[in-house]
Formats: structure tokens, C-alpha cells, sequence
């Protein structure tokens, strides 16, 4: 088993992980010098954080959130949104939004079969190569917790697709992921996948994923479910208590929970701006969401504000739920991060 509790062993002090980075530089340094000049059309390797600051150390390693309940989750499309928008709405002077999920990394498969993790041309330079101080840490500063998501790429293999080794052998690369580029946890989304036989679906095998990846991250890191896809519902109550919130699939008002997560871990209200909705509706739900216990509310696919404003939205539900005032301080960022040719594949054999 590689790279197991990883959540326990801090990136700055711990001596083995130390000494392995000081291996893995050395080997990469002629690489490296090679690619400097030509970063934003090669590959990049995956980077330890500890080499390159020592902020590391101080990034928020808890699930504690402000104040606030429900908690505000959303969505951002890398391949077009600088994340960083999510970070530009407050109220009470604090982050209006709680959670980002960077919106996505694939499953794939690599040459033995086995599920590997693809980073695309455009969320690679997101994460690797010490982008987390440009791209995470900001929001982490800010009190938001920042997720990776994780789907299906039409390659057969996805949550509801892998046998028990191949479940041990993926939280082991999300696990290596989230510590090595500083994120809180991952988000699970049962899409695209392609399911049709290759690979065979069982109904244990998306429960089976969550309990490895809580095991590989342990208790400090976050995971969480979009519920959506055929598979969802096949999620028990062992899995659904090891989640720390999933969202409803797109809806006003949907109490409808995955088994095993209770209200305070569950987002009865989730909303794309790509819709339209009824605000009045929209602050109606949100108050139905805070008085009866709710823990979160979704929003997917934020845009620049001129592009698509949030503001309608983000006030609907911050009048129902909180009575508060949302303000905003930007949130028309540019995507600035470039793109990295063939993006970047991690498979289980890539791992210390």
C-alpha cells in the first residue's frame, strides 16, 4: 500500500517525505532546467510544496468554517475562470463562499488497467509546478476551503467501475495529490464515466472509493459528493457517514439526502448560473435551508462578473439565509494561468 494517512505527516517536518523530495528534486533538476524556459507548453512534474515555501506549513489543515450556516459551496470551471473570482464576494467582511471545488480532474486508465488521475491542459497549470501559491493559497487565506473535483472522462472507468484494489490504489493518488499541491479534499461527481461493460459496475464500488480515500486522507482533509449520476444512490450509510457534505442535483429545495448524511451535511439548495431561477424562490429555500438545519448550499459554474453576475443569486440566498448583505471587490479575474500541452497524467506507480 503507498502513501497511505497521508493527512498525518506534515509536509515541512516530516523527515522520510523530506528526504524523498530531496531524491525526487535531484533526478528532476536537468528536466527542470529544460523545461523553465518552455512551462507553458510542456509537461510539468508534480511538486512538493515544501520546496518551494514555507507557508505550507500554515495552510488550513481543519474542516472549521466561519460562522455561518448554511455553508456556500461553489463550483469553477478552470477551463475558462480564474478561481480566484470565488474569493471576491464577502459579507460580515468575511469570503461569501466557503467551499471551491476546482471543476475537474478525469478518471482515466492507465496501461495496466488501473484508474490514474488526469489533470487537463488547463487545471495542470492550476496545480502543479508551485501554482498553489498564485492559485490556492489565496483562497485558503481567505478562509475557503479548496476541493479538486474528480469525474469520469468516457474511458469506462469511474466511481461505480473499480474492483477493491483499484479503489486502495486511487484514494492513494488523490491523497498524494491533495497534500503535494496544499488542497482540503476532493469532490466525487458520478459523470461521464461511459460505463458499458469494460470495466464492471458493482453496487459496492462508489462506497468502496469513499471509505479508501477517507482512509488514504484521513479525518483532517474533505469529501464530498454532487449528488448526481446513476450511481449515487448506491452510496450506504458506512460511505455517506464518512462525507463531510453533498449537494443536491440542481434544485430549489430537495431534502432528499444520500443515505447516511444528515441534514448538517447536506445542501438541499443547488443552483448553476446557467439556469434561470426565481431569487424570490431562491430566498425562500435558503430560509426553509437554515431554519431546519441544513449544513450547505450549491452553486455551480461561476463566471466572471461580466460575463454572468452572481450577485442576484449570492443576495437571494444570503436575505433568506442569513439576512445578510452581499458585497463584491472584483470577481472579474481573467484567466491568467496559461495551458500545458497533453495536461498531466499521476498514475499509482508515479507515487512514493
Amino acid at each position: 500500500m503507498k502513501y497511505k494517512n497521508v493527512c498525518y505527516m506534515s509536509i515541512i517536518i516530516n523527515s522520510k517525505q523530506t528526504n524523498f523530495m530531496k531524491k525526487f528534486f535531484s533526478m528532476m533538476a536537468t528536466a527542470m532546467l529544460v523545461l523553465s524556459a518552455i512551462a507553458c507548453t510542456k509537461e510539468v512534474q508534480p511538486k512538493d510544496l515544501s520546496e518551494d515555501s514555507q507557508t505550507v506549513s500554515t495552510m488550513v489543515n481543519t474542516k472549521t468554517f466561519g460562522s455561518k450556516t448554511p455553508i456556500i459551496t461553489v463550483y469553477v470551471e478552470t477551463n475558462d475562470v480564474n478561481p480566484l473570482n470565488a474569493g471576491d464576494y464577502y459579507m460580515n467582511g468575511e469570503a461569501f463562499v466557503d467551499v471551491v471545488i476546482l471543476f475537474a480532474a478525469n478518471i482515466h486508465v492507465d496501461s495496466e488497467g488501473d484508474p490514474c488521475l488526469y489533470l487537463n491542459d488547463k487545471l495542470t497549470p492550476v496545480l502543479v509546478d508551485g501554482a498553489y501559491e498564485t492559485y490556492v493559497k489565496p483562497l485558503q487565506d481567505k478562509g475557503i476551503k479548496v476541493l479538486l473535483g474528480v469525474l469520469g472522462d468516457w474511458q469506462h472507468m469511474g466511481v461505480a467501475s473499480m474492483d477493491d484494489e483499484q479503489a486502495e490504489k486511487f484514494a492513494a493518488i488523490l491523497a498524494y495529490v491533495v497534500e503535494s499541491y496544499g488542497l482540503d479534499g476532493v469532490d466525487f461527481d458520478d459523470e461521464y464515466a461511459n460505463y458499458d461493460g469494460t470495466y464492471t459496475v458493482t453496487s459496492d464500488s462508489f462506497s468502496n472509493l469513499i471509505e479508501e480515500t477517507r482512509t488514504a486522507l484521513g479525518t483532517s482533509k474533505m469529501i464530498t459528493v454532487f449528488g448526481y449520476g446513476d450511481y449515487v444512490s448506491t452510496i450506504d450509510s458506512t460511505a455517506g457517514a464518512m462525507l463531510d457534505y453533498a449537494w443536491s442535483n440542481f434544485a430549489y429545495y430537495n431534502t432528499s439526502m444520500i443515505s447516511g448524511v444528515t441534514a448538517a451535511r447536506w445542501a438541499p439548495c443547488a443552483y448553476s448560473f446557467s439556469n434561470s431561477y426565481s431569487t424570490s424562490r431562491m430566498k425562500t429555500y435558503a430560509g426553509y435551508a437554515a431554519s431546519n438545519g441544513y449544513g450547505a448550499i450549491m452553486f455551480f459554474n461561476l463566471r466572471p462578473y461580466s460575463d454572468v453576475s452572481p450577485m442576484s443569486y449570492f443576495q437571494a440566498v444570503a436575505t433568506g439565509a442569513y439576512s445578510g448583505t452581499v458585497t463584491r471587490s472584483g470577481g472579474n479575474r481573467s484567466r491568467d494561468a496559461g495551458s500545458v500541452t497533453d495536461g498531466y497524467t499521476i498514475t499509482y506507480d508515479m507515487l512514493p
